[in-house]
């Protein structure tokens, strides 16, 4: 992992309108110690999500993902965050796009991502395309590292 390059990229995300950084290749595990190394919170999405969405009508799910996780960052005193454990966004109950997601959180707080997919200079993806959650896109905004 090239420390130098995440963490002057990161840097660079200041000045920058969507302030999102995907790491692809990046385990979880390692993603807790990169957060601990930048001082931002490791925010573990599947643990969190699953558990504040058990008590909403499954109808409800699209409307309050975004709104789950906002209100969860604002909890903190903090701007920036490393999310990881996010393959829950790939659901398709959740009915979510989840890099439009990302990048409207991105908006308002710093974020690296540990993307649990592959970048091939082009597209992000998540699983393959025979899978139920299989997810593709080559139109967003972002930095994207390869580690």
């Amino acid at each position: 992992m090239d420390m130098h390059k995440i963490k002057a990229e990161w840097a660079a995300l200041e000045s920058r309108w969507y302030k999102l950084l995907f790491l692809v290749g990046l385990r979880n595990e390692e993603g807790q110690s990169l957060s601990k190394m930048l001082n931002v919170p490791y925010l573990n999405l599947n643990r969190h999500l699953s558990e504040k969405l058990q008590n909403i009508p499954k109808a409800s799910y699209p409307l309050q993902v975004g709104e789950i996780l906002n209100k969860w960052m604002e909890e903190y005193e903090e701007t920036a965050f490393c999310l990881g454990d996010m393959e829950i966004l790939f659901d398709k109950q959740l009915q979510q796009h989840p890099i439009r997601l990302l990048e409207n959180l991105s908006k308002r707080f710093k974020l690296i991502v540990c993307w649990p997919g592959q970048y091939d200079g082009k597209s992000l993806t998540y699983a393959i395309p025979a899978h139920p959650e299989y997810f593709t896109c080559s139109d967003f905004e972002g930095i994207v590292i390869t580690v």
